[in-house]
Parts: structure tokens; C-alpha cells; sequence
């Protein structure tokens, strides 16, 4: 299970022999972590569609609406990045008649189901969810972003994002790997060949 504690130690041994017992510890090194955990967590959490991250939410139609479209929908206050968007809640069929732009969805329809990345603290932020691979991505990335304040060495900042990248990466294929396998929704030249080829859709 990982710990903000634990990510903190291992971001800094990657820098160097340091020391620190606790989130507590009035240490430099320390503040330059505290300094930089949220936007790192922000910015880590955005990389991928992580599984531990996923939320689903029914929206409603709310706001002003553009042309073209009927509904405007706002999103969620802990909405990252979309996973997928549907007109019906198993998101089994495809579903692409819908608009996202200047922080809103627009559809024709007046509901839409969303999956998408969350930084609530009970989905993306929630820390003792985060896999190891995550947490050692996030190790990686902090490393980086906080190593000539606390290690003075300008040399190793290119080594350290390479590291964070293939840590990401490898996250990012354990995550996908976990997931449990699904069949992509077949899309509209597909469905459209079946139903002229049975006089039907389905």
C-alpha cells in the first residue's frame, strides 16, 4: 500500500542519502517535496486513464447551450480527463454525437454518461489506492521536479525524467493489463451494415 511518506523517502533516494523519519521532519528537502506534491500528483494523475482513478457520473443538461448543439452539460468539480462518454449508462454502444469544448460537453441528448479520471479524494488522490508502479512513477516525477533544490546537481535532471518516463510506462501497461477485457463498441459503418443486411439493428 502506498504512503505519501514512502514516495517522499523514494524520491529521495534518488537523489542522494537523506534522511527523513517523518512528514513531520523539519528538514529543506522536506518542504521542497511539500512545495511540490500537488501539482506533481495533478500532473502524474493526467498521464494515463488509471483504473484505481475512474469514476462514473449520470449528467445532466445545465448552462448555456452553442450551435449546432441542443444541451450543455458542466463537468464534474474532479473531473481530470474523460474516459468515455454514452447516451445510456452500460456504455456499451458507441456514442460520438457530443462536443467538448471551453469546459463543457454539448450533445443533442439531455443526459449523458460519463467515466472519467478523478482527483476526488476518494478516487485519484486516495494514496493508499495507488499501485506500486504508480506510486513509483510519482517517486520518480518528485525526484525530478524537486532535484537541483535539494541535491544541487544539474546533471542528473534528464536521467531523472527518463526514469519517470519509464516508469510511467510501465505503470501505464500494468494498469491496462488489469483491466478486464472489453470488446470496443462496434461503430456506426459497422452497426449500419448489419442493420441494411437484416433489415433490423441487432
Amino acid at each position: 500500500m502506498a504512503s505519501k511518506l514512502a514516495i517522499y523517502k523514494g524520491a529521495l533516494r534518488l537523489l542522494g542519502p537523506h534522511e527523513l523519519a517523518a512528514l513531520t521532519d523539519d528538514r529543506p528537502e522536506r518542504y521542497q517535496l511539500d512545495d511540490a506534491w500537488d501539482d506533481a500528483a495533478a500532473y502524474v494523475l493526467m498521464e494515463g486513464l488509471w483504473n484505481f482513478a475512474i469514476r462514473s457520473a449520470t449528467v445532466t443538461q445545465s448552462g448555456t447551450t452553442i450551435s449546432g448543439w441542443d444541451y450543455a452539460f458542466t463537468k464534474p468539480t474532479d473531473w481530470v480527463r474523460t474516459a468515455g462518454i454514452s447516451n445510456e449508462p452500460t456504455f456499451l454502444a458507441g456514442f460520438e454525437s457530443y462536443q467538448d469544448q471551453g469546459g463543457k460537453w454539448y450533445a443533442n441528448v439531455d443526459t449523458l454518461y460519463v467515466r472519467y479520471v478523478s482527483n476526488d479524494a476518494s478516487y485519484g488522490l486516495n494514496i493508499t489506492a495507488w499501485p506500486l508502479t504508480f506510486a513509483k512513477a510519482m517517486e520518480a516525477y518528485l525526484a525530478f521536479e524537486t532535484g537541483l533544490p535539494v541535491s544541487g546537481d544539474r546533471g542528473n535532471r534528464n536521467d531523472l525524467y527518463q526514469l519517470y518516463k519509464a516508469r510511467l510506462a510501465r505503470a501505464k501497461a500494468l494498469d491496462a493489463f488489469d483491466e478486464s477485457v472489453k470488446f470496443p463498441p462496434a461503430g456506426r459503418l459497422v452497426r449500419a451494415r448489419f442493420t441494411n443486411a437484416s433489415g433490423k439493428d441487432g
